[in-house]
């Protein structure tokens, strides 16, 4: 059970959120030093990946969805893809992020659960273009309603909580473990691709539908595309999913990452 001396310790951590941003700042200003189009990358970048994959969908595979213009399928493409290339990006910064800041893990000013969160925070900068670019999108098209506006961050933060709960255990175990960074690979790869993104549930048999919902990451797309393409709420079904993988695995995460990072720091 998670108790109150964790939770004591997980708000303790925002008094940190001053040096914090101005790690963010820093890491994101070297990230693109030195190119031409600098911090502009960080809007331009996720724009290229969204019409590659939109153009893949419309152009060359010619998926189209009942009810939606190709326009309208776009943005569904986008409205999923960009939550799922979110916590994909998240979760490899953060599971590389100890043993790329190794220096930093038993320094007492900038507490070694801060290492992790500051790789993910850097990380979502892309995933926010995105999702800016998605809005956009959806006002364009008159698709947006007042549950987008005020529910989008709700699940945006959800999705955050769940990728840095994640994210923070899996830093640990990439100390022990040095080829767990080709495994998440690999299985992020695997969740994109059975995520329920560029089509919907109702195209898919019933018998194999059930793999829509084993895979957590499906919760989070059929929530952003049921607010931001159909201007509705979210199921209920995919509306607990979203609330349970967040709270839970921020909770979890951080408990397993302050209960072990001593042990495992005799790794390094």
């Amino acid at each position: 059970m998670v108790n109150k001396k964790i939770f004591k310790s997980l708000i303790n951590l925002l008094q940190y959120r001053n040096r914090l941003y101005e790690s963010v700042i820093l890491d994101l200003r070297q990230q693109y030093i030195g190119s031409v189009l600098g911090v502009f990358w960080a809007f331009l970048f996720p724009l290229l990946q969204l019409s590659i994959f939109a153009a893949l969908y419309t152009v060359v595979f010619k998926v189209r969805v009942t009810g939606l213009s190709v326009w309208e399928y776009v943005l569904l493409v986008f409205s999923g893809l960009v939550p799922l290339l979110t916590f994909s990006a998240t979760i490899t910064a953060c599971s590389s992020s100890l043993t790329a800041n190794k220096n930093l893990l038993l320094n007492t000013v900038f507490p070694a659960e801060l290492i992790p969160l500051r790789s993910a925070l850097v990380a979502h900068v892309p995933g926010l273009s995105g999702l800016l670019i998605t809005l956009i999108l959806g006002f364009v098209l008159e698709r947006i309603s007042w549950q987008a506006i005020i529910l989008v961050p709700v699940f945006w933060i959800l999705l955050m909580m769940f990728a840095i709960g994640l994210g923070w255990m899996l830093s640990l175990f990439s100390l022990v473990i040095k080829d767990i960074q080709h495994g998440i690979g690999l299985i992020l790869m695997l969740m994109i691709i059975l995520s329920p993104f560029a089509y919907t549930p109702d195209m898919v048999p019933g018998s194999l539908k059930f793999i829509i919902y084993l895979n957590p990451l499906s919760y989070f797309v059929l929530s952003f595309q049921q607010l931001i393409v159909y201007g509705a709420l979210p199921e209920l079904v995919p509306a607990i999913g979203c609330a349970f993988l967040g709270l839970g695995f921020m909770l979890i995460g951080y408990t397993v990452f302050l209960k072990g990072k001593f042990e495992f720091f005799d790794y390094v």
